[in-house]
């Protein structure tokens, strides 16, 4: 078609009016662009252009003198231009509606290229000159100026700008799949690979999902794949593969004979459940998921806890009356009734607070939260008064959250860390001191150590002798000197170790998630029945996510990383590790 081109340049880029001669003229026969502005306002860009195509228009002045002068430049082309058959305008403004009008009236099409945001006002003024729709196509400069695929067209009214502009991006890879919500189908548009977020923002601009409803569920429930927080179609083996509910029927169908029903507690509730005495944990999880017991994240093995069954080697079994008795004491929260269980082990001992020394019961490997109480019900200490200093001043070991009576050795290390006295307790370890050498800040210390001795204790040994100060870390100086720290001890480390320490010595777990800073995120993992949270990168080196675990006493070195990966949903490709 023959085409004229009218830019207001006072509200629309250089780049713009370029693009859209550049574009348009592949389809039709463009014979002048008006560029409509005031001369000392035009940009540079509009200079010096071919004047056989471009013309500078000059509208003088005022604040709607752009509009005005488009107007009657466009009723000039109609009556001085008989072949003219196509009008492209390229502005924001709708103050040319009139000069459409007319236009349209002379059986002119009219092309408006804008950024989008008002078209439907524009549709609105349209309907009141009554002026033909048939005749008026707008495009979106945002948008490149191109049509949506002819099926998507239907949906565009409902979406955001945001979401045409998604798929206009991606319009060779769109695709139009089925999806369920309760009883009803819908058609949407889905691009393979597409986030979760953008996928919901779809389903909830078509008002097929509410905005609190979980969209994962939703992919879940249509048969689509969620990795990495990308959704992509199932393979057929996949979708081949049985849904929860299905695993769930299966696995009791096969073991009918040796289902029994039991009672789970959680959150203060009893509720009955299907039960094999040596199901696995995953199935025992996937059932208290699907009865709505636990959600996705909670972890079934403390579910199992809390019920006072076991957990072993991946399998769910009931207790035998004696381990019933001894899950039971975890859960005792009552001093007199704890008293009462470990009535024959109960033992008489002396406790000193502030100048006063009391009798109290006590029962070795009693939690610390039950001593707290029983020293508070006996008026021994005030709410405010920590428990655990009263422990450690009164010479009591405090481990995993029991208190124990000391053996000898135990006791000269409480002393020890009590009074500083750290020299009567190489004279009570006697043969087991030895000379080692430290190294900090690339110097070598002799120091006197034994294997095993509390951390305390060794920070304390290099305090003393002015190798490190108050505020320095007495684990580095153990990871510099090739010691092991586990469960707050010290230890040489065996030959066959060396190696892995000298690994950990290498790497600065710091100096990388500094590199990696805008990638970090929060993973869960799990190991020995509990949940840690530590920071990763996806594709880690497997030596720095040893160390990072090391360092967290997640794990020691004789722990296999492999087993860790394995075990939390991890993948390790070429030494590095990944998400799923």
């Amino acid at each position: 078609m023959i085409a004229h081109v009218f830019i207001d340049a006072e509200n629309v880029p250089p780049a713009v009016t370029f693009k859209v001669v550049e574009h348009f003229g592949k389809e039709h026969t463009i014979t002048k662009v008006d560029i409509i502005a005031k001369e000392d306002t035009l940009p540079y860009k509009y200079r010096n252009l071919d004047e056989k195509l471009y013309r500078i228009q000059n509208c003088f002045y005022g604040k709607n003198s752009a509009d005005t002068w488009l107007c009657f430049e466009m009723v000039r082309a109609i009556i001085d231009e008989p072949d003219l058959e196509l009008i492209i305008i390229v502005s924001s403004d709708k103050d040319f509606l009139p000069a459409i009008k007319f236009a349209v009236d002379f059986e002119k099409k009219i092309l408006i290229v804008s950024n989008g945001a008002g078209h439907r006002k524009l549709i609105e003024h349209m309907k009141i000159l009554d002026i033909n729709p048939a005749a008026v196509e707008l495009r979106d400069f945002r948008l490149k100026f191109g049509n949506f695929p002819q099926k998507l067209e239907k949906f565009l009214p409902q979406f955001s700008f945001e979401t045409k502009k998604f798929f206009f991006d991606r319009e060779d890879r769109i695709k139009f799949i089925l999806v369920k919500k309760g009883e009803s189908i819908f058609e949407v548009p889905f691009v393979e690979g597409m986030e979760t977020s953008t996928f919901g923002r779809i389903l909830r601009e078509l008002n097929i999902l509410e905005r609190k409803f979980p969209v994962r569920n939703f992919i879940t429930e249509n048969f689509l794949k969620l990795s990495r927080n990308r959704i992509y179609f199932q393979s057929e083996t996949e979708l081949s593969t049985p849904t929860t509910a299905e695993l769930i029927e299966n696995y009791f169908s096969k073991h009918a004979e040796e289902t029994i029903k039991i009672f789970i507690k959680h959150n203060g509730r009893l509720l009955e459940i299907s039960f094999v005495n040596g199901m696995p944990l995953d199935i025992f999880g996937k059932l208290l998921q699907e009865k709505k017991i636990i959600g996705k994240s909670a972890s079934p093995a403390q579910a199992a806890a809390n019920s006072l069954l076991k957990v072993d080697d991946g399998k769910v079994y009931l207790r035998d009356e004696d381990e019933q008795a001894t899950a039971y004491e975890g859960t005792i929260k009552n001093v007199d009734e704890y008293l009462d269980f470990h009535a024959s082990e109960i033992k008489k001992i002396l406790i000193k607070h502030g100048q006063k020394i009391s009798e109290v019961p006590f029962v070795n490997g009693i939690s610390l939260e039950l001593f707290g109480k029983l020293l508070r019900e006996k008026n021994i200490i005030g709410k405010s008064t920590s428990a655990t200093s009263i422990a450690k001043k009164n010479f009591l070991d405090i481990r995993d959250g029991k208190i124990y009576l000391c053996d000898e050795e135990r006791l000269s290390e409480l002393y020890a860390e009590s009074t500083g006295d750290i020299d009567s307790y190489f004279e009570y370890r006697g043969d087991d001191t030895k000379k080692i050498f430290v190294n900090y800040n690339g110097k070598l210390f002799e120091i006197p150590f034994v294997d095993g001795m509390p951390l305390t204790l060794f920070g304390k040994v290099l305090r003393d002798r002015k190798i490190i100060g108050k505020n320095s870390s007495a684990i580095k100086v153990a990871a510099n000197s090739l010691l092991d720290v586990r469960d707050e001890r010290v230890y040489l480390i065996a030959e066959e170790e060396l190696d892995a320490a000298q690994d950990d010595l290498e790497t600065d777990v710091d100096k990388y998630f500094n590199a990696h800073v805008f990638r970090i995120r929060t993973i869960s993992i799990r190991h020995a029945v509990k949940d840690f949270s530590i920071p990763f990168v996806d594709g880690m080196p497997i030596k720095v996510f040893g160390k990072l675990l090391r360092e967290r006493k997640i794990i020691d070195r004789k722990t296999p990383l492999e087993e860790i990966v394995k075990n939390n949903d991890l993948i390790l490709i070429d030494e590095k590790v990944f998400l799923k």
